[in-house]
Parts: structure tokens; C-alpha cells; sequence
């Protein structure tokens, strides 16, 4: 998988007869996304295909972004931020009995469960 830092998110808009040097809504500045295939047209051209904001894919060109390496080792991070997730009270109580049943904490589990389903490279 390829996933891509957004280094810039103006855009050429044309609005009334004026092209404007607009933000774009459908990126954010520092945020990561995730890359699919591209054709060789799109490529040679200097267009990535990402997966927006928007959860659509669209054509950007390269210059807006710059490549993230992911080397598959998540867990030696130099840095960790905390992520909340509300579920509901079923949901809580499925994942506390699977977490007791295999001797783990949820959180154990939940990283298991992340790591396999999302093919991060090795």
C-alpha cells in the first residue's frame, strides 16, 4: 500500500470567470491518504489517484504530496497518539468476553485485529 502526506492543498478554481488559488475542502494539510492505481497516462502526466475527504479517489497532481514510508514496525513508534473509540454497550461487552476468553486485553486484541486487516507492509 502507498499512503501520501498532503504538503499542499491549494487548487485552481475557476469561479465567475476568475481563477482563483483556492484550499481545497477535500484535503487537509498534513493529513495522510491512502493511494490506489493509477493508469500509466495519469502517471506519466504527474497525477496521483488518493482516496480524498471526500472517500472518493480523484486525480491530484504528485506535487501536492509527498510519500510516507510505513516500514510495518507500528509498535516501535517514537511517537503514539491515543485513539477513542465509542461502541456500543453490545459491542463493549462481545469484545470484553473475547478479550478474557484469550487472555488479553481489548486493546491487545484490537491492535491484533488492525494489524492483520490492514496488509500494512512488512
Amino acid at each position: 500500500m502507498t499512503y501520501l502526506r498532503c504538503i499542499s492543498n491549494k487548487g485552481f478554481i475557476w469561479q465567475q470567470g476568475k481563477l482563483l488559488d483556492e484550499e481545497l475542502a477535500s484535503l487537509t494539510i498534513g493529513k495522510l491518504y491512502k493511494a490506489v492505481a493509477t493508469n500509466a497516462d495519469e502517471s506519466e502526466r504527474g497525477f496521483v489517484r488518493i482516496i480524498d475527504n471526500s472517500g472518493e479517489d480523484y486525480l491530484y497532481p504528485t506535487t501536492r504530496f509527498e510519500p510516507e514510508i510505513v516500514n510495518g514496525n507500528l509498535h516501535n513508534a517514537t511517537s503514539t497518539v491515543t485513539l477513542t473509540a465509542h461502541v456500543p454497550p453490545l459491542l463493549r461487552d462481545i469484545l470484553q468476553a473475547e478479550a478474557l476468553a484469550n487472555g488479553k486485553s481489548i486493546s491487545s486484541l484490537l491492535r491484533e485485529w488492525i494489524e492483520e486487516r490492514l496488509d500494512l507492509p512488512a
